[in-house]
């Protein structure tokens, strides 16, 4: 039986977007191969054990990862170069036929590429060079040198997937790379089906429901300010991160008795609130114009209302979904007129947008694609 290597920042325990996408790969390539995948644990959370046999087939490499704040773009790259590279070490011990890298640690690539023998694939989830901010001279320059050194990584790789069209594009016609297929973020089976068969229920006090990270490029103060005034709807924020202190904070000072954070929630308990909301809302600044949140995958899912704040790849799929709203970002004035309307919202559930899931994004079927790139 041959061997990859999966290399990834995110993985089990941890939850989110990352982990999923790794778990639905490795899962459907163990049937066929061996996987290493090369992992690094939470910020702050340290493994005992190094190596792990998650199943026969599966065995896990654990690198410690400390707690640092990553707001700080130097910062965040610094971290990113030093993890990056023991991941490498650590691959570098283990023979294998094939590599596969996934981001978003963007370093990973042009690192990868230099320094990883043999056949190597790159999974991009998104193009953060892409997204950097050009506000001024120095921004610019950090932003062009940034994608030369991407490219010049990328095209180390023997092949490519991306997530959505638009970063296929940018590939394709911007960088002249050819070798890359879409394989798109989804949602799980289990999870879709759980979402799609609960019935929701009537909630007499209208309620707007953000769930998800709560970090910089999220910018959630706009849903505060339209709390202050909307005194009568009710706002939940579920999750974590680096902005949630500051979110508590404002929240508190304003005394929006209308606002809960309940923090991060089980799976079980996400979907009770789910089943209690009037309204789904997300939002990603406009800076990120490759981006394809997979929280809107499980919005879609659920069947309610969505209102969207953003462009780029993100608004088009929400465009195509039924009750969904796409509204700029970070403007409080066009956000408080999007949930007026949502009250307005006769038809409260839409079996098309589920029955859309279904067909194009379960990731067990998405998954099973990633072997005809292994063929290739």
């Amino acid at each position: 039986m041959q061997t990859i290597n999966f290399l990834t920042a995110h993985f089990l325990p941890e939850n989110s977007v990352g982990t999923n996408r790794v778990l639905s790969f490795a899962n459907e390539l163990s049937k066929f191969y061996q996987i290493n995948i090369i992992c690094l644990s939470e910020k702050g959370v340290i493994h005992k054990k190094e190596k792990v046999d998650y199943t026969k087939t599966i065995t896990i490499y654990y690198i410690n990862q400390q707690n640092y704040n990553g707001k700080s773009f130097l910062k965040r790259a610094y971290y990113e170069i030093i993890y990056s590279l023991k991941l490498i070490e650590v691959a570098n011990t283990l023979i294998c036929d094939k590599t596969i890298v996934t981001i978003p640690f963007m370093f990973l690539i042009p690192l990868v590429g230099y320094k990883i023998l043999g056949y190597k694939i790159l999974d991009i989830r998104d193009l953060q060079w892409e997204d950097l901010s050009e506000k001024n001279i120095l921004n610019k320059l950090i932003k062009i040198v940034l994608t030369m050194i991407m490219v010049h990584g990328i095209k180390k790789f023997n092949y490519i997937t991306v997530t959505n069209p638009y970063e296929s594009h940018i590939l394709s016609e911007q960088y002249g790379i050819d070798n890359v297929q879409i394989l798109s973020n989804g949602i799980d089976k289990n999870r879709f089906e759980a979402l799609s068969r609960k019935n929701i229920q009537p909630n007499p006090h209208f309620t707007v429901m953000y769930a998800g990270t709560l970090g910089i490029v999220q910018e959630l103060r706009v849903l505060l300010d339209a709390a202050r005034y909307l005194k009568d709807v009710k706002f939940i924020l579920i999750g974590d991160g680096s902005e949630a202190k500051n979110l508590q904070k404002y929240a508190k000072i304003h005394q929006l008795s209308n606002v809960t954070f309940p923090g991060k929630v089980t799976w079980e308990e996400l979907i009770e609130y789910y089943s209690n909301t009037s309204v789904l809302y997300a939002q990603l600044n406009e800076d990120c114009v490759s981006a394809m949140p997979s929280k809107l995958y499980e919005y879609t899912s659920v069947g309610l209302p969505i209102i969207y704040g953003g462009i780029g790849q993100a608004k088009s799929f929400v465009e195509s979904l039924e009750n969904a709203i796409v509204i700029k970002p970070n403007d409080t004035n066009v956000l408080i007129q999007a949930i007026e309307k949502c009250r307005k919202m006769s038809n409260t559930i839409s079996d098309k947008n589920r029955a859309l899931i279904k067909e194009n994004y379960i990731r067990e079927g998405i998954a099973i694609k990633i072997l005809d790139v292994i063929c290739r």
